[in-house]
């Protein structure tokens, strides 16, 4: 049995929302699964192709434009302080590297002349 486009697009909130909690408690790993979901919720929704006008009013009706923009906006910072993490990690890993060869250089001035 199909679900109207009303039930779809609850749906698609509900998702929108879980992932915005997942985001804020950092909990990567069921994001995906999240995602995956909702992705599932938007092809049902695309096929609906013959109730576009109900589609928009029901969204526009549901808010879901602002629920979206929150979470687009939340994904933005994560992978935002992740880059910025990485960037760090690499940065102290290549000093780690460059005090470690200090020892391993040849010593000039312990030769006798």
């Amino acid at each position: 049995m199909k679900r109207t486009v009303e039930e779809v697009l609850m749906n698609y909130r509900k998702c929108t929302e879980r992932i915005i909690q997942l985001l804020e408690k950092d909990d990567i790993e069921s994001l995906q699964s999240e995602l995956e979901k909702r992705q599932d919720t938007l092809n049902e929704l695309i096929s609906y192709a013959d109730k576009k006008d109900e589609t928009r009013e029901i969204y526009k009706k549901l808010n879901i434009n602002k629920i979206e923009n929150e979470a687009r906006e939340l994904m933005k910072q994560k992978a935002l302080f992740i880059k910025e993490k990485l960037k760090n990690i690499s940065k102290n890993k290549t000093a780690s590297g460059a005090y470690g060869n200090i020892g391993n250089s040849p010593k000039i001035f312990s030769k006798k002349i």
